[in-house]
């Protein structure tokens, strides 16, 4: 199986993917637009990349005292004992 067929495959098995058959949650993800394209159209990219940006500076903060529990030469021992519990 070629990678397209195999992700299209994928994605029509996904819940997003089946909900578009809900002309309720259509209705609400179209908001106006006649297709998918024209929703889609509507998108301002730049605010995506605007916010993905402040997503994943939010994603990599780690408080300085996890940081420094994270560095102890102890810390994989005890953390592998913790889930062995």
């Amino acid at each position: 199986m070629g990678l397209t067929k195999t992700l299209k495959t994928i994605l029509s098995d996904t819940p997003l993917i089946n909900n578009l058959g809900n002309k309720e949650y259509l209705s609400i993800i179209l908001d106006g637009c006649a297709t998918l394209e024209e929703r889609f159209a509507k998108i301002d990219s730049n605010m995506v990349i605007e916010e993905l940006k402040k997503a994943k500076e939010k994603s990599e903060r780690l408080h300085p005292e996890l940081k420094k529990i994270i560095r102890e030469p102890e810390f994989l021992k005890k953390l592998r004992r913790l889930f062995a519990a």
